[in-house]
């Protein structure tokens, strides 16, 4: 579902030239048909113009469309700031005490934003359910950030732009994104000097890429449009896209394309482009056109994220049709013996609530994160993670900071290495619209599932075992040709280094890790093991965690060039076993507490 919360310019430049032309309606017209149409960023301009004019005698009614306006687009203070005006009037509307305390959670005000939560009262029983899901959010909040976060989220700024950019999935090339704010950039696929705008917004279309992490000898990272041959034909919003787990079938979330859509309304409204879910199937090598995906769309209703369970035979994703349980709800599709998919059912109230969910991946055999507004969280939309299947789940759980904040935290994908992660978010202190943020965590799985073993880790395409800690490998004797021992003895004489606090492989080390994958490919039977170690620097405990990190850089380097993950183990030895005399209380030189920052292999034959 392509959201038009939050992706915004600053309201000064949508200048008197947007509207010229269209003096022949009233600026109250021009602002309510904005609105109706969901074009924010337009109508939260014409409104601030008619507040310029009446001043306080501006209807509450159209106060309270301006301050959603500010609110929808990302603009909190400005929002608050007219709702505190709203709700000292005498002809305040009943709900004005919950959207103002929802501005104030999203602007982290919890005790603010308590305050006017229980100021509303209602007979209504879903904005009862949303107002004491909210006041416990708010409590929660303030426990969770009293407790501080476990690991650090940190801005991938190779992907963030002053636009909206957010990952929507792992495939064997990287990471899947969307974005409207690489569209002007120099890829393979071309750039648009002046691409076309989404009123709604303001801001671009949405285009679908993938992200390649270490291309090419010299570079990090490669960004590239997705099958642009296949989806550049179409115009709107395109993505999240899917793959399933061989890549020959892609399921694209689009906007109704054509230059008319339904008319959903009477008056100024001109209706509003709905999503829909295509999928395409390569055969011979080649994209065949992508169809409308049947049996999943209904005509007048959005259709939109679709994603599979590990095994693929489940499909999930985000509607707003009739028989949900609120706003936009998560529901399921199976695969039926021939190849179709079955009659979608609701997943139920324990993941859907009267809110919004919506943006589920899948990370894990039998678990799917999603995004709520209607569970009991930090504001906006938050990541919760569940344990299930179809329309039975357990209940969901929050996951807290630093995966969420006041503001929209949506999409938490992991790679299939099971420590490294993702996310989007439009919290504070951001690049742009929505950014992605990283995190890498090893201790991932224990932390966020105390009571059973780490799961397999996936990327939605392969099942992969978690990385085993070095354990006792069974002896078995063997003569060993000269060129095997050869092999061995110049692949334990290697050494990774890397830069301080740091697990980011170095362009040299991933040159010799190639030559490490050609050798292991020659010998299949072979299995290694990564042990890394840090410098000095540091506490006991992080640089045991920061060395367990670069294992599973050189792990998940090896993986991605095709050596079976379960040929490969690690031992984490810290800021043990120096090569020279750098330890605690011993000044060193730089030089020297590089050579302690490394990855060694060992090979048990």
């Amino acid at each position: 579902m392509i959201r038009c919360t939050r992706m915004i310019i600053p309201l000064m430049f949508l200048s008197a030239a947007n509207l010229y032309g269209q003096e022949q309606k009233s600026v109250l017209q021009l602002a309510e048909a904005a609105y109706a149409r969901q074009e924010y960023a337009m109508a939260g301009a014409l409104y601030t113009r008619i507040a310029r004019q009446k001043g306080d005698k501006m209807p509450v009614e159209q106060l309270m469309k301006m301050a959603r306006s500010f609110q929808e687009i990302g603009y909190y203070k400005e929002a608050t700031d007219i709702y505190k005006e709203i709700t000292i009037r005498p002809d305040r509307p009943a709900n004005a005490y919950f959207v103002y305390g929802e501005a104030l959670r999203q602007l982290e005000q919890y005790d603010a934003a308590k305050a006017q939560y229980a100021l509303f009262t209602t007979s209504n029983a879903d904005s009862l359910q949303l107002k004491n899901a909210a006041l416990r959010g708010c409590d929660s909040a303030i426990v969770w950030i009293g407790k501080g976060a476990p690991v650090q989220l940190k801005p991938l700024k190779e992907l963030n732009t002053p636009g909206s950019d957010v990952v929507s999935g792992v495939v064997k090339k990287g990471l899947l994104l969307m974005s409207n704010g690489y569209r002007s950039m120099a890829l393979t696929s071309g750039s648009q000097a002046k691409p076309p705008i989404d009123k709604r917004t303001e801001q671009p279309y949405y285009k679908a890429y993938v992200y390649q992490q270490y291309a090419g000898d010299n570079s990090n990272a490669y960004l590239e449009e997705l099958v642009p041959a296949l989806l550049g034909k179409y115009d709107y919003n395109i993505g999240p896209v899917c793959l399933n787990s061989t890549e020959d079938t892609l399921y694209a979330t689009i906007n109704i394309q054509g230059k008319e859509v339904p008319y959903t309304g009477k008056g100024l409204v001109n209706g509003v482009r709905q999503l829909q879910i295509y999928q395409s199937v390569k055969k011979n090598g080649k994209w065949e056109t992508p169809v409308l995906l049947p049996g999943i769309n209904l005509e007048g209703y959005s259709s939109s994220h679709a994603v599979l369970s590990s095994d693929g035979d489940i499909l999930y994703f985000v509607s707003d049709r009739p028989g949900g349980q609120g706003q936009t709800d998560i529901w399921y599709s199976e695969k039926q013996a021939d190849g179709s998919w079955g009659a979608p059912v609701n997943c139920g109230n324990q993941i859907n609530t009267v809110g919004a969910e919506s943006f589920p991946t899948v990370n894990e055999e039998g678990i799917l994160y999603f995004s709520s507004r209607g569970h009991a969280g930090m504001g906006g939309y938050d990541i919760y993670r569940v344990r299930g299947a179809k329309s039975t789940w357990e209940t969901p759980e929050n996951m807290k900071l630093p995966f969420n904040s006041g503001a929209d935290d949506i999409g938490l994908i992991l790679k299939r290495n099971g420590y490294e992660g993702y996310l989007a978010s439009n919290r504070q202190g951001g690049l742009g619209r929505d950014d992605v943020y990283y995190f890498s965590d090893p201790n991932y799985f224990t932390r966020v599932d105390r009571t059973q073993e780490p799961p397999p880790a996936t990327d939605q395409t392969h099942t992969v075992p978690p990385v085993t800690p070095e354990q006792p490998v069974p002896v078995i004797v063997k003569t060993h040709t000269a060129e095997e021992e050869t092999d061995k003895k110049k692949l334990e004489e290697l050494k990774f280094l890397y830069d301080y606090n740091s697990a980011s492989l170095l362009t040299e080390s991933r040159r010799i890790l190639d030559q490490v994958a050609a050798v292991l490919k020659r010998h299949p039977d072979w299995k290694v093991v990564i042990s890394s170690f840090t410098d000095n620097r540091g506490s006991d405990q992080y640089n045991t965690d920061l060395s367990a990190l670069r294992c599973y850089a050189v792990i998940d380097y090896l993986a991605n060039k095709g050596i079976d993950p379960k040929r490969l183990y690690y031992s984490n030895k810290g800021e043990s076993n120096p090569v020279n005399g750098c330890k605690d209380g011993v000044p060193c030189k730089e030089e020297e507490y590089r050579q302690n920052r490394r990855s060694e292999l060992r090979i048990k034959w």
